[in-house]
Formats: C-alpha cells, structure tokens, sequence
C-alpha cells in the first residue's frame, strides 16, 4: 500500500502508514527503508534517526530468532545510522 501511496504522489500518506507499521515493531525492512530515505530527501535528517534507531532495536531483537534475514539488515541498519549522524554532526 505505501509503495502504491508514493507512487501516486501521496508522500504523506505513505509516511503515515509507514509510520504505524514501525510504531508496532513490524519486523520487515521495507517501512523503516522508505521512511529513512523519505526523511532523508526532505533533510529531515532527526526524523531518518529516529527510523533507523527503531530499525536497530527491532532488529537487534530479533537477531536470536534463527531468521537469516536479520543480520545483514541489521548491519545495513546499523551504518545507515552511523552516516545520518556524521550528516547531522556537520
């Protein structure tokens, strides 16, 4: 539905969803990913933070699951974070 929404146009809306399925620890990748880049277009640089924060504690707690997915999310979660705090710290 959220692609769908951006695709349209309808960026806010799309946020919006995306924002309730990472307000319920949706453990997929998908809404944190699009959030994190959405907030990054708009140099809403906190807001990507905020996202990619949540992303790690979901994924960190999930790293115990035996799902094989959760690692390499979890690291690509992990430096997305670490590059939109040097952005912010410049």
């Amino acid at each position: 539905m959220g692609k769908r929404l951006e695709k349209e146009g309808r960026i806010l809306e799309a946020k919006a969803l995306y924002e309730g399925n990472i307000s319920e620890g949706f453990e997929g990748s998908f809404p944190y990913r699009r959030l994190a880049i959405l907030y990054r277009k708009g140099k809403f640089i906190d807001e990507e933070i905020r996202v990619l924060d949540k992303a790690v504690s979901v994924f960190h707690n999930l790293a115990g699951s035996g799902r094989e997915d959760v690692q390499p999310k979890l690291n690509d979660f992990r430096e997305r974070l670490e590059k939109a705090k040097s952005l912010k710290s410049r």
